[in-house]
This record gives structure tokens, sequence and C-alpha cells, in this order.
């Protein structure tokens, strides 16, 4: 092995290093904010009010209903189909702002994790984790 292969190895295992350090930096940033991103997600909670102010719905981070409260006048004010879809509608709204909320809270995570390099860029023939992340997300979509 001449000279010139010997720095051309070199070179391309320098570049393999800083790739990787560069990796695990952002894996680290990525894990120091965890700790942060499931506090805010343990406390979130978000509350809906139906169309007609008959009903008042708590979803947690999850989007799970926590809480329903109706209205003391809610059976004078309507009828119990009409109080069951004002119910329905607050549910839905409360679900979807904790998505959303849920989503932002997210968000800081999701920019470093795509920003950073892929596997199968680093070390060609290896799997991609952007597309496993991916069909995981098509999965989870299919299942809402």
């Amino acid at each position: 092995m001449n000279e010139w292969e010997r720095d051309q190895i070199r070179s391309a295992n320098d570049g393999l290093r800083a790739t990787l350090d560069s990796i695990q930096g952002d894996f680290e940033r990525e894990l120091g904010e965890l700790d942060e991103v499931q506090r805010k997600l343990a406390a979130l909670q978000v509350r809906a009010t139906s169309p007609n102010n008959l009903a008042i719905v708590t979803v947690n981070g999850s989007g799970m209903v926590t809480e329903i409260k109706v209205a003391d006048d809610a059976f004078r004010r309507s009828t119990p189909q009409k109080l069951t879809t004002d119910i329905n509608e607050a549910i839905r709204g409360g679900v979807d702002a904790a998505t959303q909320a849920r989503a932002k809270i997210l968000e800081p995570l999701q920019t470093v994790a795509d920003g950073m390099a892929d596997l199968d860029e680093v070390l060609p023939g290896m799997p991609s984790m952007r597309e496993l992340r991916q069909r995981f997300s098509e999965f989870q979509d299919g299942m809402s």
C-alpha cells in the first residue's frame, strides 16, 4: 500500500469519525430534551367546549378524555340527543386540540431527528431509520 492509498483511507476514516461524532452529538442533545418533553406531555391537558356551551371536556396528552362537565341547565336548554351531539363534538375538539398540542411539544425532537444523518447514509447497505419511522407513522395513522 502506497502513501497515497493510506492518505485516502485516513481521510475516509476521518470523515466517517466526524459523521459519527455529529450523529452522537445530535442523539445526546435529543436525549437531553427528552425528559422535558416527557414532563410536558404528562402535564398536557386541553379543554374544549361544545358549540352550545352545554359541555366542557378535558383531554390529556394521550388524547384520552379525563373529564366531562355538563352545564347545570343543559337538560332545560337541550334534548338528550342534542346534548349527546354536543358532548361528542366537544370530545372531538378536545382530542384534535390535544393532538396539535402534542405535535407542537414533540416538534423540537422531530426537527433534531430529521436533521440527523440516516444510518444508510453513513454506512451504505444498512437499513434506513427514516424509512422505518415513515412506515411506523403510516401504521399509526392507519389505526386512527
